[in-house]
C-alpha cells in the first residue's frame, strides 16, 4: 500500500494546503505519505513537504508578501491571464490562432527566486525519500509534463518550479531540456496522474476550489480522498491574489479544520471497532494488527468519500 498527496494550484489559496498538512501531521498521517505532486503554488508546497518541516512552511506563508509572487502594478494583467490559464475554451482558441502569445510575458520572477533561496532547504529536498512531481504545460502543444524533481539538482528544481507557476502572458516560458513550459494549471491543476503511475493506491487530493476536479474513472483501483474547502466566502480571483498574512492565517485554519473534521470521526470509529476484537485474537496477531491499523483507517476514510 502506497499513499500519495496531490496539491492543486491556486495562488494565495495554497495556504489552505499548509493547514491540511498540519492536520495530517497532528493525526499521524503525514509519515505514511511516500509521494507528492503539485501544480504551480501546489508544487512549491510539495517541495516544502519534502523538506518535512511544517513550522517553516507555515512561517513562509505567514510572512509572505504579494510582491514576492505577484508584482502589485500588474494585478489587472494577472487577473486576465488567470482567466486565460483556467479557461479550457480560451486555451484552445489561443493554441489554434495565437500560440506564441502565451509565452510572451516579461514580468520578473526574481521575487520567487529569492523566496526559494531563502525558504527551501535544497539539501533536504535532494536527500528526501519522498517522491515528488511538478506538473507543467509543454509548449506549444499545451500538453502536461510531469517532472520528477528527485532526478534534478538544485538549479533544475528551481527552473521547474518557475515553469509550473509561469502564468501565460504574464511570465515568460521556461526552457527545460530544449523544450519550453508554462503554468501547469492549463493542463492539469490537480496532478493525480503521476502518483497513480508511480503506484500510489491511496491518494489524498487537496483541491482549492469548491468544484471537484477528480475523474475517478480515470484511476481504476486507486482510492482517492478529495479534500476541498468547506466554504469560499471570497471570490476566486481575490483569494488567488491574496498573499496577505491575514488571508494565509484564515486559509491555514480552514484547511486544518476541514481535514480534522473529515478524518477524526473515522479514526474514532476504527479505534472503537478494534477494541471489540477478542483478546485472544489480539494476543495472536496484535503486532500485525497494530501495524496495519493505520492503513485500514485510510481505506475506510476513502470508502466514505466515494
Amino acid at each position: 500500500m502506497k499513499i500519495g498527496l496531490v496539491l492543486a494550484g491556486g495562488g494565495g489559496r495554497g495556504a489552505y494546503q499548509i493547514g491540511v498538512w498540519r492536520a495530517l501531521a497532528d493525526l499521524g498521517f503525514d509519515k505514511y505519505i511516500k509521494a507528492v505532486s503539485g501544480t504551480s503554488i501546489g508544487a512549491l508546497n510539495a517541495v516544502l513537504f519534502m523538506c518535512g518541516d511544517i513550522d517553516k512552511a507555515e512561517d513562509l506563508w505567514l510572512n509572505l508578501s504579494r510582491d514576492e509572487i505577484l508584482p502589485a502594478k500588474n494585478i489587472e494583467l494577472m487577473k486576465k491571464s488567470l482567466m486565460l490559464a483556467w479557461g479550457s475554451r480560451n486555451i484552445n482558441f489561443v493554441k489554434k490562432y495565437i500560440p506564441k502569445t502565451l509565452e510572451m510575458g516579461n514580468i520578473s520572477r526574481q521575487g520567487l527566486v529569492d523566496l526559494m533561496n531563502k525558504h527551501i532547504d535544497f539539501a533536504k529536498v535532494q536527500r528526501s525519500q519522498i517522491t515528488c512531481y511538478a506538473a507543467c504545460s509543454e509548449m506549444p502543444s499545451i500538453k502536461p509534463k510531469y517532472f520528477k524533481l528527485n532526478e534534478y539538482d538544485e538549479n533544475g528544481i528551481k527552473e521547474i518550479l518557475l515553469a509550473t507557476s509561469a502564468i501565460p502572458v504574464v511570465y515568460e516560458s521556461k526552457e527545460i531540456e530544449t523544450r519550453k513550459y508554462l503554468d501547469g494549471a492549463m493542463c492539469d491543476n490537480l496532478p493525480i496522474q503521476p502518483l497513480y503511475g508511480d503506484g500510489c493506491d491511496i491518494i489524498i487530493a487537496v483541491n482549492l476550489s469548491l468544484v471537484s476536479e477528480v475523474d475517478r474513472a480515470a484511476f481504476p483501483n486507486a482510492k482517492i480522498i478529495e479534500i476541498t474547502p468547506s466554504e469560499m466566502d471570497d471570490g476566486v480571483f481575490s483569494a488567488t491574489l491574496d498573499f496577505t498574512p491575514n488571508g494565509a492565517r484564515k486559509r491555514i485554519k480552514q484547511g486544518y479544520d476541514d481535514t480534522k473534521n473529515l478524518f477524526e470521526p473515522i479514526i474514532e470509529i476504527t479505534k472503537y471497532n478494534l477494541m471489540k476484537i477478542p483478546q485472544d485474537v489480539v494476543a495472536n496477531v496484535g503486532k500485525k494488527l497494530l501495524k496495519q491499523s493505520n492503513k485500514f483507517r485510510d481505506i475506510i476514510v476513502n470508502n466514505r468519500n466515494e
